[in-house]
């Protein structure tokens, strides 16, 4: 094997392993989640890459048979990417400025093929780079009495999330890194 094959090899094995743990795991730092957090994107890189190392193998049954795995590895990571960007995308419904770092981020998605809508909270903390952003809750309409109303800060470390029928949930913080304490959600 050429060491042109065996880098791609090596890139490859590479960009799976990460598409594995950005498939798995949550990350609170903004800048991953934006930029690094697109499991099915990097897997189709990998097997691109797969391809690409196995051009110059001598055998041609194993090109033929890499090939088609990473192919078919390609049009998986490529059609499952596609359902979970049409029927999981959401969008930003605002901001809400809280006390020094701190604001409330708000998104919205359909649930499903439903009607429903769903709204999504998180709390940021502006740090430039080192920016932070963990789940408050989620809220699903399905149930009208459990659709989300309003979140308002009630001091410089809680906050109160309200629901259509009157029902408030205190949120803590942590004093010390911002976290949350609590999450709440309902239908989710």
């Amino acid at each position: 094997m050429s060491r042109r094959s065996l880098a791609l090899l090596a890139a490859s094995i590479c960009t799976a392993g990460l598409a594995a743990v950005m498939y798995f795991h949550d990350f609170d730092l903004v800048l991953v989640s934006q930029y690094l957090e697109h499991p099915f994107a990097l897997g189709a890189l990998a097997c691109v890459l797969l391809a690409a190392a196995a051009v110059e193998l001598p055998w041609m049954w194993l090109r033929v048979l890499i090939g088609a795995l990473a192919g078919l590895g390609l049009m998986a990571a490529l059609f499952v990417g596609w359902v979970f960007l049409t029927f999981g995308g959401t969008e930003d419904a605002g901001y809400i400025k809280g006390p020094g770092p701190y604001r409330i981020h708000l998104q919205q998605s359909m649930a499903g093929l439903g009607p429903d809508m769903v709204t999504w909270l998180s709390l940021r903390r502006e740090n430039g780079l080192l920016t932070r952003e963990w789940d408050l809750g989620c809220f699903n309409d399905d149930v009208p009495e459990d659709a989300f109303d309003s979140v308002k800060w009630t001091g410089p470390n809680t906050l109160e999330i309200r629901v259509t029928d009157g029902r408030t949930f205190p949120i803590p913080l942590d004093p010390t890194s911002g976290r949350p304490q609590t999450t709440t959600s309902f239908n989710c």
